[in-house]
């Protein structure tokens, strides 16, 4: 198969010097010893490759499990449930739109007044924290519709060190 991919001098093909003796199908050819090189390697990192997946999951568990004492998954609810929480964040949503609304409409104000970065950084922060204050809002009607159902209510992610500040 090497031969079929050589010149008559007996060098690889270059771009520049295709030579005569090629023949037309020497880039199927030269694939094939690739595949073939490929395979090789494949069968020659098997092994590792096995191993630090193994070790990986070992590390990981596999699979993603909660923690004991977490609150119960989506797909645990029942549907009862699952429609008394949609339909509380549903009126939530709906009641909160005029809010959201006037919060836009303020940001886009204040950014509109700014003339200076200092300003327009001050904007956005309290465009923040008003954008927090409503997110809070939301989760406490959603937390006292869970513990009216029995459920562990949502926890407070930025008091456990996730997402930004």
């Amino acid at each position: 198969m090497w031969r079929e991919i050589t010149s008559s001098h007996g060098s690889r093909p270059s771009e520049s010097d295709p030579g005569p003796a090629l023949p037309a199908t020497w880039a199927c050819s030269l694939l094939m010893v690739f595949m073939a090189l490929t395979h090789r390697w494949r069968r020659a990192l098997l092994i590792p490759c096995v191993a630090l997946t193994a070790a990986a999951l070992q590390q990981t568990g596999g699979v993603a499990e909660a923690a004991p004492g977490r609150r119960m998954t989506e797909s645990k609810l029942t549907e009862s449930q699952k429609m008394q929480l949609f339909q509380a964040r549903r009126n939530w949503g709906l009641r909160s739109y005029d809010q959201r609304l006037a919060l836009l409409k303020s940001g886009k104000s204040c950014l509109e007044r700014a003339q200076t970065p200092e300003a327009g950084k001050t904007c956005m922060k309290q465009q923040k924290q008003a954008r927090r204050r409503l997110m809070e809002q939301g989760r406490q009607v959603v937390n006292a519709e869970r513990r009216r159902l029995g459920l562990t209510p949502l926890p407070d992610f930025r008091r456990q060190g996730r997402g930004r500040s």
